[in-house]
Order: C-alpha cells, then structure tokens, then sequence
C-alpha cells in the first residue's frame, strides 16, 4: 500500500479527529479512504445516469423535436 502525505487546515484535521473520535473510523487513513471511495462511487453513478439519459435521448426519433428558431424560444419563456 502507497503511502500519501497531506497538508489540512485545522479544521478539518479536527474534523477528522471528531470521526475518528466518535468510532465512527479507527484512523486519518480509515476515513480518507472511504471518503475516496465514496467520490469514486458518486462520480460512476453520476456518469452512468448521464450515459443511460443521453442514450434515451439519442433514441429519440427527429419527429419528435420541433424546428424553432431562437425568437420562437425567446417568445415561450417570456
């Protein structure tokens, strides 16, 4: 296992040393590592909805979308 050093604020250090407190996590590291992988965990879902919608509107048939010029858009908004 690689071994990374970081410089925090204060604060966050003492937010860490709260979670670590709590028993929450056994150390510094025990929580960065769920926090990455956390991240990582958000980052795939957020790409495989984005994936999954964009496919759906690529199936999307060009009769359902209607020609509009930007003063046509301009004028439903308002």
């Amino acid at each position: 296992m690689a071994t990374l050093n970081i410089s925090l604020p204060d604060q966050l250090r003492d937010w860490i040393s709260t979670q670590i407190t709590s028993g929450r996590y056994s150390s510094a590291s025990d929580y960065l590592r769920d926090l990455i992988r956390n991240d990582q965990r958000v980052l795939m879902q957020d790409s495989q909805w984005l994936a999954n919608h964009l496919q759906a509107r690529m199936a999307t048939p060009d009769e359902a979308f209607v020609a509009s010029s930007s003063a046509d858009v301009k004028a439903r908004v308002r």
